[in-house]
Protein backbone atom coordinates (compact mmCIF):
# COMPACT_ATOMS: atom_id res chain seq x y z
CA UNK A 1 0.00 0.00 0.00
CA UNK A 2 1.45 3.39 -1.02
CA UNK A 3 2.24 6.15 1.47
CA UNK A 4 -0.38 8.37 -0.18
CA UNK A 5 -3.06 5.74 0.40
CA UNK A 6 -1.98 5.34 4.03
CA UNK A 7 -2.14 9.11 4.56
CA UNK A 8 -5.67 9.14 3.18
CA UNK A 9 -6.60 6.26 5.51
CA UNK A 10 -5.16 8.20 8.48
CA UNK A 11 -7.41 11.12 7.54
CA UNK A 12 -10.35 8.76 7.14
CA UNK A 13 -9.69 7.36 10.63
CA UNK A 14 -10.14 10.87 12.04
CA UNK A 15 -13.33 11.42 10.08
CA UNK A 16 -14.63 8.06 11.33
CA UNK A 17 -14.01 9.07 14.93
CA UNK A 18 -15.73 12.42 14.35
CA UNK A 19 -18.93 10.47 13.65
CA UNK A 20 -19.18 9.94 17.42
CA UNK A 21 -19.54 13.69 18.02
CA UNK A 22 -22.13 14.00 15.25
CA UNK A 23 -24.10 11.16 16.87
CA UNK A 24 -24.02 13.05 20.19
CA UNK A 25 -25.42 16.15 18.51
CA UNK A 26 -28.18 14.33 16.60
CA UNK A 27 -29.14 12.41 19.72
CA UNK A 28 -29.62 15.67 21.60
CA UNK A 29 -32.83 16.33 19.66
CA UNK A 30 -34.06 12.75 19.94
CA UNK A 31 -33.47 12.11 23.66
CA UNK A 32 -30.64 9.70 22.86
CA UNK A 33 -28.09 10.82 25.42
CA UNK A 34 -24.30 10.30 25.21
CA UNK A 35 -24.52 7.56 27.87
CA UNK A 36 -26.78 5.58 25.51
CA UNK A 37 -24.31 5.99 22.67
CA UNK A 38 -21.33 5.10 24.88
CA UNK A 39 -23.15 1.92 25.92
CA UNK A 40 -23.44 0.81 22.31
CA UNK A 41 -19.80 1.66 21.61
CA UNK A 42 -18.73 -0.31 24.68
CA UNK A 43 -20.77 -3.42 24.00
CA UNK A 44 -19.99 -3.45 20.27
CA UNK A 45 -16.28 -3.02 20.99
CA UNK A 46 -16.45 -5.83 23.56
CA UNK A 47 -17.95 -8.17 20.95
CA UNK A 48 -15.38 -7.12 18.34
CA UNK A 49 -12.37 -7.75 20.59
CA UNK A 50 -14.02 -10.61 22.48
CA UNK A 51 -14.02 -12.87 19.43
CA UNK A 52 -10.29 -12.21 19.06
CA UNK A 53 -9.36 -12.66 22.72
CA UNK A 54 -7.88 -15.77 24.30
CA UNK A 55 -10.43 -16.41 27.03
CA UNK A 56 -7.95 -18.37 29.13
CA UNK A 57 -5.96 -15.14 29.53
CA UNK A 58 -8.85 -12.79 30.34
CA UNK A 59 -9.22 -14.14 33.88
CA UNK A 60 -5.46 -14.01 34.49
CA UNK A 61 -4.83 -10.34 33.77
CA UNK A 62 -4.93 -9.36 37.41
CA UNK A 63 -6.64 -6.74 39.50
CA UNK A 64 -4.49 -3.90 38.13
CA UNK A 65 -5.81 -4.26 34.57
CA UNK A 66 -9.38 -4.69 35.78
CA UNK A 67 -8.95 -1.67 38.04
CA UNK A 68 -7.86 0.49 35.10
CA UNK A 69 -10.83 -0.78 33.10
CA UNK A 70 -13.22 0.20 35.90
CA UNK A 71 -11.50 3.58 36.24
CA UNK A 72 -12.02 4.12 32.51
CA UNK A 73 -15.69 3.19 32.84
CA UNK A 74 -16.15 5.72 35.66
CA UNK A 75 -14.33 8.34 33.58
CA UNK A 76 -16.66 7.67 30.67
CA UNK A 77 -19.73 8.00 32.89
CA UNK A 78 -18.53 11.41 34.07
CA UNK A 79 -17.54 12.55 30.57
CA UNK A 80 -20.74 11.36 28.86
CA UNK A 81 -23.00 12.87 31.49
CA UNK A 82 -21.21 16.21 31.25
CA UNK A 83 -21.22 16.13 27.43
CA UNK A 84 -25.00 16.11 27.67
CA UNK A 85 -24.86 19.15 29.97
CA UNK A 86 -22.35 20.93 27.73
CA UNK A 87 -24.46 20.40 24.60
CA UNK A 88 -27.43 21.96 26.39
CA UNK A 89 -25.35 25.08 27.02
CA UNK A 90 -23.17 25.36 23.92
CA UNK A 91 -22.40 24.12 20.43
CA UNK A 92 -20.77 20.83 19.49
CA UNK A 93 -17.58 22.07 17.77
CA UNK A 94 -15.87 23.92 20.67
CA UNK A 95 -16.80 21.14 23.10
CA UNK A 96 -15.64 18.49 20.62
CA UNK A 97 -12.29 20.24 20.11
CA UNK A 98 -11.67 20.46 23.86
CA UNK A 99 -12.87 16.90 24.45
CA UNK A 100 -10.35 15.48 21.97
CA UNK A 101 -7.27 16.99 23.63
CA UNK A 102 -6.89 13.72 25.53
CA UNK A 103 -3.16 13.56 24.86
CA UNK A 104 -2.57 16.49 27.24
CA UNK A 105 -3.45 14.60 30.46
CA UNK A 106 -1.45 11.66 29.08
CA UNK A 107 1.63 13.91 28.75
CA UNK A 108 1.27 15.01 32.38
CA UNK A 109 0.61 11.44 33.59
CA UNK A 110 3.67 10.12 31.75
CA UNK A 111 5.85 12.84 33.25
CA UNK A 112 4.70 12.04 36.81
CA UNK A 113 4.46 8.23 36.69
CA UNK A 114 7.12 7.29 34.13
CA UNK A 115 9.34 10.38 34.56
CA UNK A 116 9.17 11.10 30.84
CA UNK A 117 10.53 14.59 30.08
CA UNK A 118 8.08 17.20 28.85
CA UNK A 119 9.43 18.88 25.72
CA UNK A 120 9.05 22.51 24.72
CA UNK A 121 6.58 21.46 22.01
CA UNK A 122 4.47 19.62 24.57
CA UNK A 123 4.46 22.65 26.86
CA UNK A 124 3.30 24.72 23.88
CA UNK A 125 0.61 22.09 23.20
CA UNK A 126 -0.63 22.36 26.79
CA UNK A 127 -0.82 26.16 26.46
CA UNK A 128 -2.70 25.80 23.15
CA UNK A 129 -5.08 23.35 24.85
CA UNK A 130 -5.77 25.83 27.66
CA UNK A 131 -6.50 28.55 25.08
CA UNK A 132 -8.83 26.13 23.26
CA UNK A 133 -10.86 25.71 26.45
CA UNK A 134 -10.85 29.48 27.13
CA UNK A 135 -12.19 30.30 23.67
CA UNK A 136 -14.70 27.44 23.90
CA UNK A 137 -16.03 28.99 27.12
CA UNK A 138 -16.96 32.11 25.13
CA UNK A 139 -19.14 30.13 22.71
CA UNK A 140 -21.70 28.90 25.22
CA UNK A 141 -25.32 29.83 24.93
CA UNK A 142 -27.32 31.28 27.83
CA UNK A 143 -30.81 32.45 28.59
CA UNK A 144 -31.53 35.54 26.56
CA UNK A 145 -28.45 34.75 24.45
CA UNK A 146 -25.98 36.46 26.81
CA UNK A 147 -26.11 37.57 30.43
CA UNK A 148 -25.96 41.37 30.55
CA UNK A 149 -24.33 41.37 33.98
CA UNK A 150 -20.55 41.07 33.48
CA UNK A 151 -19.79 39.19 36.73
CA UNK A 152 -22.55 36.70 35.90
CA UNK A 153 -21.25 36.31 32.36
CA UNK A 154 -17.71 35.72 33.59
CA UNK A 155 -18.92 33.23 36.19
CA UNK A 156 -20.96 31.36 33.56
CA UNK A 157 -17.96 31.14 31.23
CA UNK A 158 -15.68 29.98 34.02
CA UNK A 159 -18.20 27.29 34.97
CA UNK A 160 -18.47 26.18 31.34
CA UNK A 161 -14.67 26.06 31.03
CA UNK A 162 -14.45 23.85 34.14
CA UNK A 163 -17.17 21.67 32.63
CA UNK A 164 -15.06 21.20 29.49
CA UNK A 165 -11.96 20.41 31.54
CA UNK A 166 -13.92 17.76 33.48
CA UNK A 167 -15.10 16.23 30.18
CA UNK A 168 -11.52 16.19 28.90
CA UNK A 169 -10.19 14.52 32.05
CA UNK A 170 -12.96 11.91 32.11
CA UNK A 171 -12.48 11.13 28.44
CA UNK A 172 -8.70 10.90 28.92
CA UNK A 173 -8.78 8.05 31.44
CA UNK A 174 -8.89 5.41 28.70
CA UNK A 175 -5.84 6.91 26.97
CA UNK A 176 -3.98 7.14 30.27
CA UNK A 177 -4.79 3.47 30.87
CA UNK A 178 -3.57 2.54 27.37
CA UNK A 179 -0.38 4.57 27.89
CA UNK A 180 0.20 2.87 31.24
CA UNK A 181 -0.40 -0.65 29.94
CA UNK A 182 1.62 0.08 26.80
CA UNK A 183 4.59 1.18 28.93
CA UNK A 184 4.42 -1.08 32.00
CA UNK A 185 6.13 -4.44 31.38
CA UNK A 186 4.65 -7.79 32.38
CA UNK A 187 7.68 -8.58 34.54
CA UNK A 188 10.80 -6.95 35.95
CA UNK A 189 13.05 -8.72 33.45
CA UNK A 190 10.72 -8.51 30.47
CA UNK A 191 10.68 -5.88 27.74
CA UNK A 192 7.13 -6.83 26.69
CA UNK A 193 4.37 -4.49 27.82
CA UNK A 194 0.95 -5.59 29.05
CA UNK A 195 -0.72 -4.09 25.99
CA UNK A 196 1.66 -5.76 23.54
CA UNK A 197 1.23 -9.14 25.23
CA UNK A 198 -2.55 -9.04 25.78
CA UNK A 199 -3.95 -6.56 23.24
CA UNK A 200 -7.31 -8.17 22.48
CA UNK A 201 -8.14 -9.25 26.07
CA UNK A 202 -7.30 -5.79 27.46
CA UNK A 203 -9.41 -3.97 24.87
CA UNK A 204 -12.22 -6.48 25.47
CA UNK A 205 -12.20 -5.72 29.21
CA UNK A 206 -11.99 -1.95 28.60
CA UNK A 207 -14.94 -1.91 26.21
CA UNK A 208 -16.99 -4.35 28.30
CA UNK A 209 -16.66 -2.33 31.50
CA UNK A 210 -17.47 0.87 29.62
CA UNK A 211 -20.59 -0.64 28.08
CA UNK A 212 -21.86 -2.18 31.31
CA UNK A 213 -21.17 0.84 33.54
CA UNK A 214 -22.50 3.50 31.16
CA UNK A 215 -25.50 1.33 30.29
CA UNK A 216 -26.37 0.82 33.94
CA UNK A 217 -26.05 4.56 34.58
CA UNK A 218 -28.29 5.35 31.61
CA UNK A 219 -30.93 2.95 32.94
CA UNK A 220 -30.74 4.50 36.41
CA UNK A 221 -31.24 7.97 34.92
CA UNK A 222 -34.48 6.69 33.32
CA UNK A 223 -33.99 8.67 30.11
CA UNK A 224 -36.13 7.18 27.35
CA UNK A 225 -35.28 7.88 23.68
CA UNK A 226 -38.07 9.27 21.55
CA UNK A 227 -37.83 6.17 19.38
CA UNK A 228 -36.00 2.87 19.93
CA UNK A 229 -34.96 3.07 16.27
CA UNK A 230 -33.02 6.27 17.03
CA UNK A 231 -31.28 4.60 19.96
CA UNK A 232 -30.05 1.67 17.87
CA UNK A 233 -29.19 3.64 14.73
CA UNK A 234 -27.17 6.35 16.53
CA UNK A 235 -25.53 3.84 18.88
CA UNK A 236 -24.45 1.53 16.08
CA UNK A 237 -23.28 4.39 13.84
CA UNK A 238 -21.10 5.74 16.67
CA UNK A 239 -19.79 2.24 17.40
CA UNK A 240 -18.94 1.82 13.71
CA UNK A 241 -17.07 5.13 13.72
CA UNK A 242 -15.12 4.16 16.84
CA UNK A 243 -14.05 0.70 15.66
CA UNK A 244 -13.43 1.81 12.07
CA UNK A 245 -11.26 4.70 13.29
CA UNK A 246 -9.15 2.35 15.43
CA UNK A 247 -8.75 -0.24 12.67
CA UNK A 248 -7.66 2.40 10.15
CA UNK A 249 -5.04 3.67 12.60
CA UNK A 250 -3.74 0.10 12.86
CA UNK A 251 -3.52 -0.16 9.07
CA UNK A 252 -1.38 3.01 9.02
CA UNK A 253 1.35 1.45 11.21
CA UNK A 254 3.97 1.57 8.38
CA UNK A 255 3.90 5.40 8.58
CA UNK A 256 5.58 7.36 11.41
CA UNK A 257 3.23 7.36 14.43
CA UNK A 258 3.55 11.12 14.94
CA UNK A 259 2.37 11.79 11.39
CA UNK A 260 -0.53 9.33 11.59
CA UNK A 261 -1.86 10.63 14.92
CA UNK A 262 -1.47 14.24 13.82
CA UNK A 263 -3.52 13.72 10.66
CA UNK A 264 -6.13 11.62 12.48
CA UNK A 265 -6.39 14.06 15.41
CA UNK A 266 -6.76 17.10 13.18
CA UNK A 267 -9.40 15.40 11.02
CA UNK A 268 -11.33 14.26 14.12
CA UNK A 269 -11.72 17.87 15.23
CA UNK A 270 -12.24 19.25 11.72
CA UNK A 271 -14.75 16.55 10.78
CA UNK A 272 -16.97 17.24 13.78
CA UNK A 273 -16.65 21.00 13.33
CA UNK A 274 -17.45 21.04 9.62
CA UNK A 275 -20.41 18.71 10.13
CA UNK A 276 -21.70 21.02 12.88
CA UNK A 277 -21.56 24.05 10.61
CA UNK A 278 -23.04 22.33 7.56
CA UNK A 279 -25.75 20.20 9.17
CA UNK A 280 -26.47 21.95 12.47
CA UNK A 281 -25.94 25.57 11.29
CA UNK A 282 -23.45 26.48 14.00
CA UNK A 283 -22.36 30.11 13.89
CA UNK A 284 -18.65 30.51 13.20
CA UNK A 285 -18.07 33.39 15.61
CA UNK A 286 -14.50 34.50 16.53
CA UNK A 287 -14.53 32.35 19.68
CA UNK A 288 -15.50 29.33 17.53
CA UNK A 289 -12.42 29.85 15.36
CA UNK A 290 -10.29 30.26 18.49
CA UNK A 291 -11.51 27.04 20.10
CA UNK A 292 -11.22 24.90 16.96
CA UNK A 293 -8.00 26.57 15.82
CA UNK A 294 -6.16 26.19 19.13
CA UNK A 295 -7.48 22.62 19.43
CA UNK A 296 -5.91 21.75 16.07
CA UNK A 297 -2.72 23.61 17.00
CA UNK A 298 -2.46 21.59 20.23
CA UNK A 299 -2.72 18.36 18.22
CA UNK A 300 0.02 19.51 15.83
CA UNK A 301 2.39 20.61 18.59
CA UNK A 302 1.92 17.49 20.73
CA UNK A 303 2.31 14.96 17.93
CA UNK A 304 4.99 16.64 15.85
CA UNK A 305 7.25 17.22 18.82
Amino acid sequence: MSDTTLLLLAALSGLSLSIIGVAFRIGQNRNVIPLHISTFMGLTGAIFFGVQADWTIVGQLGIYVWGLAIANAVGQIVAMHLVRVALSRGELSPMWAAMNLTFLPVILYSAVVFTEPITAFQIAAIIAGILCVVFAAYTQRSEGDRPTDKPRALSARATYALLLVAILVGNSVVFIAIKDLGTRTIGPESTLSYLAAYTAPIYFIMYLMMGLFTGTTAILQKVKPNRIRDLFSLGLVAAFGSICGMLLLKVCVPLPAALVFTISGVMTILGGSIASVVFFKEKMVPAWYGAVGFGILAVLLANLA
